[in-house]
């Protein structure tokens, strides 16, 4: 294997370097704006004051925007997204642990003019002796223009600014607590559907990132039929919150009785699963559970290569309909979900699709039960010059069975090889921390982000190393999502390390991904001490600490 041999060592502080740019759009509306980033991740010390920046963009032409800036409270609604708590809200603030005191910002009003982008300085100062998660937000808000009579538009921005202080070991515990099923009545707007609910609780001290699955069986015969699988989208959580996420399964069932079994991921590990038998009320014109159908495709990812400028190249997927039904099928492709409102740099997610100009044949058919058919992908790369060296679409096959009751979606992801550029990909490490568990366990949390133009598969690992002649004392795996990794895209790593057999002291904790053969490396250094009971305690040391008062050079 090729190895490069970086270590990169974290500062006190680091910014997550994707920046994520997303506009609100509210119909013709003129002199819209954009604020990036859109999220600032932070991992300061205890008593340490940094700076960093937002960017305010004018995205109109003719008219200079005045942009009103104010830094607001923070919390999560129980479907995982950010509320800002505005001032004068009856919004308990107190149980909030909340950086709002420590931010300050060098404007409370700019002026943008015309396609002109003006930074804001964001100034943080953190109190000595604090520990654990802090969380505020920046709202930056498009003042109407003067004049305007009625009802005025208003268009805010809200950018999290969220900090980990580095330090003691935090715990972590997040864990699934409920699931349920609720049907849905028809509206004017959409069809009777069922939803499946996730209820999750951070009963810890840690941010973390998290996404789930819930697998849907109905008693039938005497066995356990699976029916369904509802996905839910990733989302990040903040200490003390409670969510109860919901998921559209895109059809209605019959009441009767149901097994729900879900499955959680924790900053890219799964936690303890959890089952439970619902009986549920449905939708009383429907008298059978429509199950997913089950469709095999081969391959899963569909590489079309040699491709270039002016000319046209295909693949082939072949589908199976293993069940004994028949489907109506409907083909589609879109952007990968990990490039939408997303870039670094210059490079926007956008630029490197290619659902545009990919079509599939053909886009529908029916496939009877125990039946196959072949699809063919084919690219017909634009005559304009392509700058990168791979672009990637999502595949999405549709199945309705006959009635016009939802068979559930299988999914591809296409990738066209741009003979003219040469791929390369570039892992960049954005995090590493560790956070407390039971006893003497810790679970450490590397997270890394493909910064380069082409995807690849990872795998991360880490070692616990002393800190002079670099003896490893502990190694261990570090999970995460399967599957490639697309460029622009961040995915965390996690494993659980036992402290208990390591001596006092201070260490390295290494991470290490390997891709595409080679490897990138970080670490941070690590204290060892003896707690109550002889379990071990572990915090991260500033490196200057290390320096100063061990004498080895960080």
């Amino acid at each position: 294997m090729k190895r490069r041999n970086n270590i990169f060592c974290f500062s006190p502080v680091w910014v997550i370097a994707i920046i994520m740019s997303v506009l609100m759009s509210a119909g013709p509306v003129s002199g819209q704006f954009m604020v990036s980033p859109m999220k600032v991740e932070l991992t300061p010390s205890a008593g340490q004051q940094l700076r960093t920046e937002l960017k305010l963009r004018n995205t109109g032409v003719n008219r200079t925007r005045i942009i009103d800036l104010m830094v607001v409270e923070l919390t999560q609604s129980e479907y995982g997204r950010w509320n800002p708590i505005m001032p004068g809200s009856d919004f308990d603030t107190s149980t909030l642990s909340s950086c709002s005191s420590w931010i300050s910002l060098s404007a409370d009003s700019v002026e943008v003019g015309p396609l002109r982008i003006v930074p804001v300085t964001v100034t943080i100062r953190v109190p000595p002796g604090v520990r654990g998660f802090y969380g505020a937000a920046v709202l930056a808000s498009l003042r109407p223009p003067p004049g305007v009579v009625g009802i005025a538009l208003v268009i805010r921005f809200v950018v999290p600014i969220l900090i980990e202080i580095q330090g003691r070991a935090v715990r972590h515990k997040i864990e699934l607590t409920d699931m349920g099923m609720e049907f849905r009545q028809a509206s004017a707007e959409n069809p009777a559907t069922t939803l499946v609910s996730l209820g999750i609780a951070n009963n810890g001290e840690t941010y973390s990132r998290l996404n789930g699955i819930a697998l849907v069986r109905k008693l039938s015969g005497g066995h356990w039929r699976k029916i369904a699988t509802a996905e839910f989208q990733e989302r990040s959580i903040i200490p003390r919150m409670k969510f109860n996420l919901k998921s559209d399964i895109g059809r209605s069932l019959p009441s009767g009785k149901y097994r729900v079994a879900g499955m959680l991921y924790v900053d890219g590990r799964r936690v303890k699963p959890l089952e439970k038998e619902i009986t549920f009320t449905g939708d009383p014109s429907v008298t059978k559970a429509a199950a997913d159908a089950a469709l095999n495709l081969q391959p899963l990812e569909v590489s079309i290569k040699n491709a270039q400028s002016g000319a046209t190249r295909s693949a082939v997927i072949k589908i199976e309909n293993a069940s004994e039904d028949a489907v109506n099928v409907t083909a589609a492709l879109s952007v990968p979900p990990v490039l939408k409102n997303v870039a670094f740099g210059e490079l926007k997610g956008e630029d490197l699709t290619c659902a545009g100009w990919v079509k599939v044949e053909p886009e529908k058919f029916t496939l009877r039960g125990g039946a196959r058919q072949s699809i063919r992908i084919i690219a017909e790369m634009p005559n304009s010059e392509l700058a990168h060296a791979r672009y990637y679409a999502l595949l999405a096959l549709r199945a309705r069975y006959l009635d016009g009751q939802s068979a559930g979606v299988r999914t591809a992801l296409v990738y066209v090889e741009n003979n003219g550029v040469e791929g390369s990909p570039v892992a960049q490490p954005m995090k590493l921390t560790i956070a407390a568990m039971e006893a003497s366990k810790h679970i450490v949390v590397g997270r890394f982000g493909n910064l380069g133009n082409s995807h690849f598969t990872p795998k991360c690992r880490a070692m616990v190393r002393t800190l002079t002649t670099g003896a490893t004392v502990a190694r261990f795996l570090l999970s995460g999502k399967a599957g490639v990794m697309l460029p622009l895209e961040v995915r965390d790593f996690s494993g659980v390390v036992d402290f208990s057999r390591v001596n006092t002291g201070t260490y390295r904790l290494t991470a290490i991904l390997e891709y595409a053969g080679e490897q990138v490396a970080t670490e941070i250094p690590i204290r060892v001490s003896l707690g109550p009971d002889e379990q071990r305690l572990v915090e991260i040391v500033k490196p200057k600490e290390v320096e100063e008062k061990l004498g080895v050079k960080w």
